[in-house]
């Protein structure tokens, strides 16, 4: 609706942002509204900033109900918090640019390890491609770009000349595919 330029669905903002604060996997949704902030020109900054400005983007003393630790997790809160740095000036912790590069050039260069998942695929690609469509940084945008063309050679390979998609691998859930 965003990218449409058409108002968003309230309920289901109000949805996503009511369950923000104690949802483990936060950052799933979190990607999305990400998309809609840089999407909206500034209409939904007064709904959805306050509701993230008080979530840890990334492993803290005493935490305990987010997932910070996969593949998929890392990218979206690691590129949510850039996109935020750089768009509202949210302060950042000391290690999130070296941290982001330092993803970002590893999955250049060696590739993805929840590689063939089809569950997980999509989560990594929402966060690389919110850096490749909206990083001010010339090196992070053109970095996430590379890597989100190789996850998507990737699920290439396991679709078939007719565009079936047919995971064979670990970490899918049918449901992700059918």
């Amino acid at each position: 609706q965003a990218y449409r330029g058409v108002p968003l669905d309230q309920s289901e903002l109000t949805s996503i942002l009511g369950e923000i604060a104690t949802r483990s996997t936060a950052d799933f949704a979190i990607v999305q509204l990400i998309r809609v902030l840089m999407l909206s020109n500034g209409q939904y900054d007064s709904l959805i900033l306050p509701v993230l400005e008080p979530i840890p983007f990334w492993l803290e003393a005493n935490e305990d109900n987010r997932e910070y630790w996969s593949e998929n997790h890392m990218i979206m809160w690691m590129s949510s918090d850039w996109l935020l740095h750089e768009k509202y000036g949210k302060a950042i912790d000391s290690t999130l640019e070296k941290r982001l590069r330092h993803y970002l050039n590893l999955k250049k260069q060696y590739g993805f390890y929840e590689f063939f998942s089809s569950t997980y695929a999509g989560y990594c690609l929402s966060g690389l491609l919110n850096l490749a469509d909206f990083s001010q940084d010339v090196e992070i945008k053109n970095l996430a770009t590379e890597a989100a063309q190789l996850l998507l050679k990737d699920i290439l390979k396991i679709t078939n000349n007719k565009g079936v998609f047919f995971p064979v691998a670990g970490r899918n859930y049918v449901g992700k595919y059918e």
